[in-house]
């Protein structure tokens, strides 16, 4: 039976891993943009107009078309003779890393941005993660906030929806006990890597057909610094039809997510058990539960749901974030109906989680106005008291 590494509860024993050194970009680095494509021929025209219309032009666009039966290879190859930088991959539908891992493979350029085919760059997105990168020679992980869209790209919200986001290098501050996201990290269409990082990333697991960016979250911030472009530079497109948007899960998506958070894990590990790395000590096995498994048998209300989570070993836990961790800690005490509803709240983009953001933002806005208004109100207080002392001393110093 193989055998699942587990990270050492003994931090003192961590050595901590150094940043990855960077040689410097060229003056004007070529950008190759990936994208992978299956069945969005709705919305992959409008991926690749905004590929093509950025106002950086040196750059490539490499699309692996992973299968599709819809007309994306008619909409592909009009786009290819329109435009040499355009470059395409065929292949039988394998899945979205084997689709990245063939445009990666094809690519040339010195720094690489994702672009999933339903989403959309904003015309400077290029030019503002070239500058981002001159700007922080020593960052490998680009970053830029996302406005998520509807199918017509009209206007829902904000990536991230409740955290900053994540800026210089984060590893020290990283949970070393599973392949944590850092909060505020967007997806795909959010993501650019320095061409060294994605090497050190890339290929992908074959068995990670979907979420393939989650890994890239997972491992870039431990490689190399994060520099955060503030301005939102492109659109995650939520239509109905996405592979991670989604609003309401389902039996089968949640025993796909098993599979995949299982090669997530495995592929952190390999990663983690590299020479420079925390030690590991080996525990567990591969049908070890997770917490993707105690999602999948409460939904189908399976009776043993509550021995599966009392299987899970504490290092699941320990690699959530706070708020992730309270809510499993307390997923066993809801009813199933309950714990179905919240599950698509905390991991799926349903409309009363852009509803409870705005809320939160519009409130942290309001506190930095009340903030700001009770600083300049102390501040005008100090300069009216200095201005009397001052007038209460010339007085005192005209009667001597």
């Amino acid at each position: 039976m193989s055998r699942t590494p587990k990270i050492s509860d003994d931090r003192k024993q961590r050595n901590p891993r150094k940043p990855m050194a960077l040689d410097p970009l060229p003056e004007q680095p070529l950008v190759s943009i990936l994208i992978s494509n299956f069945n969005y021929g709705a919305y992959l025209g409008d991926a690749i107009e905004s590929a093509l219309q950025q106002t950086y032009d040196k750059l490539e666009v490499v699309i692996c078309d992973d299968g599709s039966t819809d007309g994306s290879p008619r909409i592909l190859e009009w786009y290819r003779s329109l435009d040499r930088r355009i470059r395409i991959i065929y292949q039988a539908n394998a899945g979205q890393s084997l689709a990245l891992n063939a445009a990666f493979h094809k690519s040339t350029g010195d720094i690489i941005c994702l672009l999933d085919a339903d989403d959309v760059f904003m015309r400077d997105k290029v030019r503002r993660v070239v500058e981002a990168f001159g700007a922080a020679p020593d960052a490998g992980l680009a970053v830029n906030r996302m406005l998520i869209v509807d199918k017509n790209r009209k206007w829902l919200g904000e990536i991230p929806l409740l955290s900053q986001l994540a800026t210089g290098w984060q590893e020290p501050s990283m949970n070393i006990c599973g392949p944590w996201v850092l909060p505020g990290l967007p997806p795909s269409s959010g993501l650019s890597l320095r061409r060294v990082i994605a090497e050190s990333i890339f290929p992908l697991p074959s068995g990670l057909r979907a979420y393939a960016d989650t890994l890239i979250q997972v491992l870039a911030p431990r490689i190399a610094p994060i520099v955060a472009i503030q301005a939102p530079s492109s659109e995650y497109r939520v239509h109905g039809a996405n592979v991670a948007a989604v609003n309401a899960f389902t039996e089968d998506r949640l025993r796909n997510l098993v599979v995949w958070e299982r090669e997530i894990w495995r592929a952190w590990c390999r990663h983690m058990l590299s020479p420079s790395a925390t030690p590991l000590n080996t525990a567990g096995s591969e049908t070890t539960p997770t917490l993707m498994a105690y999602a999948y048998a409460r939904f189908r209300s399976d009776p043993r749901s509550k021995a599966v989570y009392q299987a899970i070993p504490p290092d699941y836990f320990r690699a959530l974030s706070s708020l992730f961790r309270w809510y499993w800690r307390a997923s066993p005490l809801m009813p199933n109906w309950l714990f179905r509803k919240s599950f698509a709240f905390v991991y799926g983009q349903t409309r009363a989680k852009r509803v409870v953001a705005r809320i939160l933002n519009s409130s942290r806005s309001d506190l930095r106005a009340w903030k700001r208004l009770f600083e300049l109100i102390e501040n005008t207080r100090r300069q009216v008291s200095n201005l009397k002392r001052k007038a209460g001393l010339k007085d005192t110093a005209g009667c001597l």
